[in-house]
């Protein structure tokens, strides 16, 4: 029993020791900046701090709640800007975190001038530290990181010190690998034609934050206000000769698609070029155009790459997310467009035509009728429509403010042309006339996604 509670009080000791580590001292702090003359600490029960501000402008208050994973840290709660205490090193530091955890401000507490002095000299800050720094993107962005050196970025669950350190950049791997559990041998940036090229991107925060997604991502949304994402990367040379658009190798190119679990990473891992069909697990429409214009853009000697994460506006005073790699295409481009054309043959062999949820046919021949209306209007010459099926059954839809608009239904198309054969998706509506009462004809009303098809599906 005696040795039971020696256990316990050592547990309790040790508890005692970590909680009160994790804490930021009760007090009134000096602060490096101008606008920010003192801030006064006061610890709460449930381990969370009022922050009292005295500024220029007066007083104001802020609640912050203590990050679990991160000892000695607190984020704000409940304000326009996200605000960070953290203690590191005996330095308490002030953060303001922009977009992605980007620290666009950062000051300096300490509870004496003369102790602010030292912390100021040990982050060697020489001048006012407090300055907004206003946006870090556009054209200023080199210009400010020259002169305030790498950007700096606050992140809150990284699997590793390997993503603590790399956040912010594109780390390029010749296989596949486990994040948190980075093999380095396998981390490269000089590859050749044959060669696998992975990489992985390393966020301050988890993909789900609509920024990331904004920024880094392809996406639609479709007529249920459901949203798709995708990684979708850029490549460029950086030839000093060559003009931008000369330089561009594919200025948008899907990779990988996102799904539920995925957004909640603070990291995306994605394939760029297989090194065979048999270890291709890239999106297979996105693998047949990079490898294609890979083969067809890049001349026979050693091209240095730049790869960026995109929503198709490749600029480079404005990408948030690239790498770059050196690649050797003295010999094999050939092989890179033959296995663009294989995957693009073997996807249209294994491709399905549109599965019907039901079938009528006077709906069937209706839909049919809009869409040769809407052919004639939008000039698609040469195209023989050979039947439509019900791929949607009947769906209210609302407007923002939940009222009835109509009711929706989706078919797709086949169709042969002088291209090939294909499918193509298309949503009618019955509009809502109040009541409980509809239109008895429907209309077409949206366009959707478009497939190729091998010819002997399309009957």
């Amino acid at each position: 029993m005696n040795q039971f509670k020696s256990i316990l009080i050592v547990i309790l000791v040790l508890f005692s020791v970590k909680t009160s580590a994790q804490k930021i001292p009760d007090g009134l702090y000096f602060v490096s900046g101008n606008k920010i003359n003192q801030i006064t600490i006061l610890n709460r029960r449930d381990g969370s701090i009022k922050a009292t501000f005295d500024t220029y402008r007066g007083t104001s208050e802020m609640a912050f709640s203590l990050l679990k994973n991160i000892p000695g840290s607190y984020e704000s709660v409940d304000t326009k800007e996200s605000y960070i205490l953290t203690k590191k090193n005996n330095l308490l530091t002030l953060l303001v975190l922009g977009d992605m955890n980007l620290v666009i401000k950062k000051e300096v507490l300490a509870i004496s001038k003369k102790e602010l002095k030292a912390a100021k000299k040990q982050l060697g800050i020489k001048s006012e530290l407090s300055k907004e720094l206003g946006s870090l993107w556009g054209k200023k962005k080199k210009k400010e990181e020259e002169e305030k050196g790498p950007l700096e970025y606050f992140v809150k669950d990284a699997t590793s010190d390997f993503h603590q350190k790399n956040v912010g950049k594109i780390v390029f791997f010749s296989k596949e690998p486990t994040v948190g559990n980075e093999d380095v041998s396998t981390i490269k940036t000089d590859f050749k034609v044959g060669d696998e090229i992975w990489g992985v991107a390393y966020f301050p925060a988890k993909m789900k934050d609509s920024y990331y997604l904004k920024r880094l991502s392809n996406r639609f949304q479709d007529n249920f206000g459901r949203n798709h994402y995708w990684i979708t990367i850029g490549m460029d040379k950086m030839e000093k000769d060559l003009l931008p658009k000369e330089n561009e190798v594919v200025n948008q190119c899907t990779v990988k698609r996102l799904k539920k679990a995925d957004l909640e990473k603070n990291y995306a891992v994605f394939q760029i070029v297989p090194s065979s069909l048999e270890s291709m697990k890239t999106d297979r429409d996105g693998a047949s155009f990079l490898l294609g214009r890979m083969g067809e853009r890049l001349d026979p000697y050693k091209h240095n790459l730049r790869i960026s994460l995109t929503d198709g506006k490749m600029d480079q005073e404005d990408e948030l997310y690239f790498g770059t790699i050196t690649y050797d295409t003295t010999k094999g481009t050939e092989s890179l467009i033959m296995m663009a054309k294989e995957i693009e043959e073997g996807a249209l062999k294994a491709k399905r035509a549109p599965t019907p949820v039901k079938h009528n046919a006077n709906l069937e021949a209706e839909m049919m009728q809009q869409i040769e209306l809407w052919a004639n209007t939008k000039d698609w010459p040469g195209v023989k429509f050979h039947k439509v099926m019900i791929t949607l059954d009947w769906q209210i839809l609302r407007d923002d403010y939940g009222n009835i608009t109509g009711n929706y239904v989706e078919g797709d198309v086949l169709y042969s042309d002088d291209e090939g054969c294909g499918y193509r998706n298309f949503g009618f509506l019955k509009a809502y006339l109040g009541n409980g009462q509809y239109d008895e004809n429907i209309k077409q009303h949206t366009i959707g996604h478009r497939g190729e098809l091998s010819c002997d599906k399309v009957k």
